[in-house]
């Protein structure tokens, strides 16, 4: 015989001889069991655990045994309590010999506690003999338990993972979960219906919720009554505003003037538009021409542009500042950098036309070298050896 869990098996004796009570029609005469040997060989529980108010499914296996002198006309198969019809099968047609059938007897209970029922099968022989079978049930109710809970789990890509857990002993259904920001709803996610001890998750995208405190409802169906369950999370903000740096700069020197050029590197996680690279005005430095201001325009996050700038000089200024504008996040940021003349390891070009030149020099007046005379003297005597050579082969 095989019970589920939650149902009681019947005293091991009083199962392996099962009451059959056998009546002629007609005269009180009794007859043999074995002209209608009518057996309820199990029973199952569906739920195993049910609780209040839960429908209960008892499913009974009536069998007639091999060795029956004939088929059984099943009248009826009933569950009762206490001398009550609970639930009830009608006409389940003749059962021959060896034949058997499952029957589904569907109640609720409206308390908890230990459940004695009865599975009552009555029936008549072909032979006309009534037959009457009882098989006991025991049934444990539990009280209804609604627990549900919320957990919210930040994702590394702007979005979050909410987990609806059911704890209970009752089926979540029609399951919703809603994200609210202020107390307006800012996204709705559905999920399937939850067994008890299960869980489901869904997944928000919070790209414009950061940095706020999100109130996440779930709201789910239990036998017809709506219930909420909600958690508040307030969301990280794990961006890095955009930020413009000059890198990879390179400095051309000439008289008066400097040419730079270089990347500007958004260092942020975030965009940065409207970038305008100006050299500043100081003592020693002005805008130059052609391009004393350089407009970058958009740098994405962690990308960059290249500029190209000029600015004049007086004296001997070791740095050029230059002002960065940009706007990120809506507000406009402006910041300046100093530039070293000499920066990115390039060696500074010559300044033009000296007028200083001291005696020996071998420079030109144009800023032009010239080579020396001891040399200059070499080149022409090879250029007329070559020459002698080249004359005297074409002689042959």
């Amino acid at each position: 015989m095989t019970e589920s869990r939650g149902v009681r098996p019947a005293i091991a004796g009083a199962v392996a001889l099962l009451a059959v009570t056998s009546i002629l029609v007609g005269g009180p005469s009794a007859v043999s069991a074995q002209s209608g040997q009518i057996v309820v060989n199990s029973t199952t529980v569906e739920p195993s655990e049910p609780y209040v108010g839960e429908s209960v499914t008892v499913r009974a296996t009536v069998s007639n045994f091999e060795s029956s002198s004939g088929g059984v006309n099943l009248r009826e198969v009933t569950l009762r309590s206490g001398g009550s019809i609970v639930a009830e099968a009608n006409k389940l047609g003749t059962l021959g010999p060896g034949g058997s059938v499952d029957v589904p007897l569907s109640t609720t209970f409206t308390s908890p506690g230990e459940k004695q029922l009865t599975v009552h099968v009555s029936g008549r022989h072909e032979n006309g003999n009534v037959i009457n079978v009882e098989y006991p049930v025991i049934v444990e109710v539990e009280e209804r338990d609604v627990r549900a809970g919320l957990s919210v789990t930040e994702q590394t890509n702007d979005s979050v993972n909410v987990e609806l857990t059911n704890y209970g002993n009752t089926n979540l259904s029609g399951v919703e979960i809603v994200a609210s920001v202020n107390d307006s709803e800012v996204a709705r996610r559905y999920t399937s219906n939850l067994d008890p001890d299960t869980n489901r998750s869904v997944v928000f995208d919070t790209a414009d919720m950061s940095d706020q405190v999100v109130l996440f409802t779930a709201t789910y169906t239990v036998d017809g009554e709506t219930y909420t369950t909600s958690l508040s999370k307030e969301l990280d903000d794990d961006s890095v505003p955009g930020e413009i740096q000059l890198t990879s700069i390179e400095t051309t020197r000439s008289a008066g003037s400097v040419t730079i050029q270089g990347d500007a590197a958004n260092i942020g996680n975030t965009d940065a538009s409207s970038v305008l690279l100006t050299v500043k005005e100081t003592a020693n430095v002005s805008h130059g021409s052609p391009s004393g201001g350089y407009f970058v325009g958009r740098v994405e996050a962690s990308e960059f542009a290249t500029f190209d700038l000029t600015a004049q000089f007086s004296g001997e200024p070791t740095t050029v500042p230059i002002e960065v504008s940009y706007i990120v996040d809506g507000d406009r940021v402006t910041t300046t950098q100093e530039v070293p003349l000499d920066a990115g390891g390039t060696a500074a070009v010559a300044d033009g036309p000296q007028s200083n030149q001291g005696p020996g020099s071998n420079e030109s007046s144009s800023g032009g070298s010239q080579l020396p005379v001891p040399v200059i003297g070499g080149v022409l005597v090879v250029v007329v050896l070559g020459g002698v050579g080249i004359y005297r082969w074409r002689q042959h």
